[in-house]
């Protein structure tokens, strides 16, 4: 059996992709631990191309699963999960890279603890110096971030209010190792058809996480590429409602698996944080703008589930609350959209860490 399975959606980034996997092939894990599954989403570009010839040359530890259609990254993810034997899962993005010693240090350490979930930090790395440094870049291995490792076993609510409140997890899928048969057991999979696709994954995870460690050193490299997402303003507008969806995915799912009934405060907390404020908030970022109706129906959906959300231990202690209650209750119509975006910018600047 392999140690990890790694993960790698694939689509129009024959530029990069060489990069990714090489820093795979020279973990100093070695290759032959690891099972690195490469799923091409449909690609337009020649990376079809670059995958058959790493396929060619690293054969016992490199699969390729080539798609006709394109599925976006939460289907490939899905799809490529069934194929996976390694004791462990991670994933990465195909214009990304670890550092030399990342997956050696992240599987000791899973096994040292027994932690389901082992998660790492990463370190944005400009294009400037990408180009600068070339494939030199994926030999460098500066971890260090001057901070301790945190390890919790969660027992109770106060332990997933630290986990999900306290700085120690973030909502993405590929800063993490995770336990394969925990993932298996729980049947963690990602929305599928949208871009916001990783929560649906990342949240249940975290929920049922009973060992969870977070090591703080830089062993994941992200880079920024334009051509990794959706540019064109239109195709934007097309996706801007795909956070909503994910969530109340997410909702069901934690509703099945009990959580809103055994852990009521921290489930509200986060779908009210998460559902309204990040909706909001990643629109914004993107340049997009929620018209009075769209703005209307976020509010009416938290009306709806939770209509005492005021009264929640959590939302009240967070230092953005008074915003995102003025902006919950505020009436919206076409004549106060302008408004209504001038106190979510207001909330913006503090909100901070509040993940």
């Amino acid at each position: 059996m392999k140690k990890i399975s790694i993960i790698i959606p694939v689509y129009n980034t024959a530029k990069y992709i060489s990069r990714c996997v090489m820093s795979l092939v020279r973990q100093s894990i070695g290759a032959d631990s690891l099972e690195i599954i490469l799923i091409n989403d449909a690609s337009t570009d020649n990376s079809l191309e670059y995958l058959y010839a790493w396929e060619k040359e690293y054969p016992e530890s490199i699969c390729v699963i080539n798609l006709e259609e394109n599925v976006k990254q939460g289907k490939a993810r899905n799809i490529a999960l069934e194929y996976t034997t390694g004791e462990y899962i991670a994933y990465l993005d195909s214009d990304d890279w670890l550092v030399p010693d990342a997956l050696r240090l992240l599987y000791e350490k899973a096994e040292e603890t027994g932690a389901e979930i082992v998660a790492y930090l990463s370190k944005d790395v400009s294009v400037e110096e990408q180009q600068a440094k070339g494939e030199a870049i994926i030999l460098e291995n500066d971890i260090e971030s001057g901070m301790e490792d945190e390890y919790l076993i969660v027992k109770d609510t106060v332990d997933h209010i630290r986990l999900f409140f306290g700085g120690m997890s973030q909502r993405g899928c590929w800063d993490k190792l995770y336990r394969r048969d925990f993932v298996m057991k729980h049947g963690f999979r990602y929305t599928e058809g949208i871009f916001d696709e990783e929560s649906l994954f990342t949240i249940p995870a975290l929920m049922h996480v009973k060992k969870y460690y977070l090591m703080n050193k830089y062993l994941h490299r992200y880079s920024d590429n334009p051509m990794g997402t959706v540019s064109n303003l239109s195709q934007k507008y097309e996706h801007l409602h795909d956070n909503e969806i994910t969530w109340k995915q997410v909702y069901d799912v934690l509703k099945k698996d009990g959580f809103l009934k055994r852990e009521p405060e921290l489930t509200e907390a986060l779908f009210v944080h998460n559902y309204f404020n990040r909706s909001l908030m990643n629109a914004d970022a993107a340049g997009l703008m929620y018209d009075a109706a769209g703005i209307s129906s976020l509010q009416d959906t938290i009306h709806r589930l939770y209509p005492k959300y005021a009264q929640n231990p959590i939302l009240i202690n967070m230092r953005s609350f008074p915003y995102m209650e003025k902006l919950l209750e505020m009436k919206t119509d076409e004549n106060n959209v302008d408004a209504f975006y001038s106190i979510l910018r207001e909330w913006e600047s503090i909100v901070g860490n509040e993940v």
